[in-house]
């Protein structure tokens, strides 16, 4: 976190400064205010008019500059907070596909909602007003020891004493925190699980079920934020309870000193004026302290996690592919289970169709997977070129892959189909063309906008874009996996065409439903 409050060390600065001052005009008031009270009491009515005049512009400046402060801070918060969302986002980008599927996306959305804000509200927020409240005690303890050595003594003695709670209970402060950031994490992750299947919940009539178990998260969640925010206020209260009577002791301080004839009303004026002016910050520093103590393992563990997805050093990345691949004896198996397949060997050549075929779970996805990298613990070997496999870390540079699901994003078709890469209007327009797109091909189509996953698209024709994204990165390998996948028969068959007209790629097909007639027109049939 320390990172992301150098990056806004000017913001902190610029609002220290401004704090200072103002705490400098706030303690002088209580002064001016003493001295309009005696001027006021022996009839001076001259010296009582400009010590007013003066106490109008010491609130003024006060004021104006306690406004500047608040802007500063403001802006210190929100920038430390954007930067660790960026870094956020970066990090789940950064993945490797198998490491970003090890958390749910729900888990992912907490994290950069949640737990970030957590992180402001606690860390990035707290931190200006700790330096505020703890500038406004020292000019006030400095105030007291100028007006009675006594006082101050008494007054710094007792009001301390609520600073010392929050360190007391420091680990249920942050356990109770934890706990509440997790309970939050998961509620999430299973909302957005729900809401992911909002059509088989539907489909089902299951919406009370779901609800039921809704309550059940949601009670568990508040519970937890309960407990935090219960311990919190206990804290509070007996921080404002000795506080309170620290007020009293030194009230019944400074009236015997003017029962003694050694303090005048402006005295006990300013002596109560200061007490106000300290007890408040101390019972504030307090809860700042507690927040800053219970926030600390959040963002430990916001910081491993933003470490976890640093892009690593690669080794290096797959280019080109200008002859061929070869898997020779491949054998696979997720941990602890039984193997996918073994002894897998075949080639595929540049310029050449392929078909990868067998029934569901044979693992067709998963041979095709291991050329994509995403699993290292295969046995067996993969060469691209006469090259092994193991000497890459990445494979996307001469590889686009079109999966089952057709993936699109909230956007215009033109980025859609560039993914925001510069190229021209012709070339998208002809490639939308060949692909029987031709209500889409029109610079005005291009410009309409995408819903999200393409819902305002039928299934065919999601299909069919995704194919001309994947055609329009041209690069020499592209795979296609299960790309018949929840098409009707006609928009199926056209799909197949389409595929075999590709030319001049090495073309890998992963399907269990291929059309038997127009096997013959693949260069390869791989069985698993």
């Amino acid at each position: 976190m320390n990172k992301y409050q150098k990056e806004n060390s000017s913001y902190f600065i610029g609002a220290l400064i401004a704090i200072l001052i103002s705490t400098f005009f706030a303690v002088a008031l209580q002064f001016i205010k003493g001295d309009v009270l005696d001027f006021a009491i022996a009839g001076e009515i001259h010296e009582t008019v400009k010590y007013a005049a003066a106490l109008i512009v010491f609130i003024l400046c006060e004021i104006l500059l306690h406004f500047c402060y608040a802007r500063l801070t403001a802006k210190f918060a929100v920038g430390c907070t954007g930067l660790l969302k960026r870094d956020i986002f970066r990090s789940i980008l950064n993945r490797s596909y198998v490491s970003y599927r090890e958390h749910s996306q729900g888990e992912y959305i907490a994290k950069y909602t949640n737990e970030a804000d957590t992180i402001r509200e606690c860390r990035f927020k707290m931190l200006p007003m700790f330096w505020e409240i703890l500038f406004k005690i020292i000019f006030v303890s400095a105030a007291l020891f100028i007006l009675d050595w006594r006082i101050a003594v008494i007054t710094l003695v007792l009001l301390t004493t609520p600073l010392y709670i929050p360190k007391l209970i420091e680990k249920k402060l942050q356990k109770a925190q934890s706990e509440q950031i997790s309970a939050v994490e998961q509620n999430l992750s299973r909302i957005n699980d729900w809401l992911s299947g909002f059509e088989v919940i539907k489909n089902f009539s299951v919406e009370q079920k779901i609800l039921r178990k809704f309550d059940e998260i949601n009670e568990l969640t508040m519970d937890k934020m309960l407990r935090n925010a219960t311990l919190g206020a206990a804290a509070q209260l007996l921080t404002t309870l000795i506080s309170y009577i620290s007020y009293f002791v030194v009230l019944v301080c400074s009236t015997w000193l003017v029962l003694r004839g050694e303090f005048s009303a402006g005295d006990f004026f300013v002596a109560i004026g200061m007490i106000d002016q300290l007890s408040y910050p101390l019972i504030a520093l307090a809860g700042i302290i507690r927040q800053l103590i219970s926030i600390k393992p959040a963002c430990k563990a916001m910081e491993k996690f933003i470490s976890d997805g640093t892009e690593k050093e690669q080794k290096a990345s797959l280019t080109a592919v200008k002859g061929k691949i070869a898997y020779r004896n491949v054998g696979f198996s997720y941990p602890e289970q039984k193997p996918v397949f073994s002894k897998l060997s075949f080639e595929a050549e540049k310029g050449k169709r392929y078909l990868i075929k067998g029934p569901s779970g044979c693992g067709k996805t998963t041979a095709i997977n291991l050329l994509l990298r995403y699993y290292d613990s295969y046995s067996g070997e993969i060469t691209v070129d006469g090259v092994s496999l193991s000497q890459f870390d990445c494979t996307y540079n001469c590889m686009t892959v079109v999966r089952q699901e057709a993936v699109l994003f909230h956007d215009t078709l033109r980025n859609n189909l560039t993914m925001y890469k510069a190229i021209s209007d012709e070339k998208l327009i002809s490639v939308l063309n060949s692909l029987g797109l031709s209500k889409f091909a029109s610079k005005e189509a291009l410009d309409g906008i995408i819903t999200e996953n393409g819902s305002n698209l039928s299934g065919g024709e999601k299909k069919r874009i995704c194919l001309a994204r994947a055609l329009l990165r041209d690069t020499d390998v592209l795979i296609l996996d299960e790309p018949l996948a929840n098409l009707d028969e006609p928009t199926a068959s056209k799909i197949e065409d389409l595929l075999l007209a590709i030319q001049g790629k090495l073309l890998l097909v992963v399907s269990h439903q291929f059309t038997p007639e127009k096997l013959c027109s693949f260069d390869g049939v791989v069985e698993i």
